[in-house]
């Protein structure tokens, strides 16, 4: 994917902790900062201006509330997407799956060749 180059500056905790994930993860600091940045501009821009209320706050509290409740609502979906994945998978193409089909192909999986 061709990119641009665009530049950001942070404090020093910031930094560490963005070579530190990308180390973490084997990407480049590059890289996480475009994810993150991709994240942030998807959201609305009352998402945008909530957000820059809670900085102001410099509440921790606060925060790492809204951390938790990120990673939740991230961790959720994914977990619903895989779920619905693994469903469309499990699904049968027409074969006979009838009580007796089911034991039949038990028994030929499970018996010695």
């Amino acid at each position: 994917m061709t990119g641009r180059t665009v530049s950001a500056y942070t404090d020093e905790l910031t930094a560490r902790r963005i070579a530190q994930l990308a180390k973490a993860e084997d990407r480049s600091p590059a890289e996480i900062a475009a994810a993150a940045l991709r994240l942030y501009i998807s959201l609305p821009t009352h998402a945008h201006r909530a957000f820059r209320q809670i900085e102001a706050m410099e509440s921790p509290a606060v925060i790492d509330s809204v951390q938790r409740a990120m990673t939740r609502a991230l961790i959720g979906e994914a977990y619903e997407a895989a779920r619905k994945q693994a469903v469309a998978q499990m699904q049968t193409s027409g074969e006979d799956d009838s009580e007796e089909a089911i034991l039949a192909e038990a028994v030929r999986l499970t018996s010695p060749q």
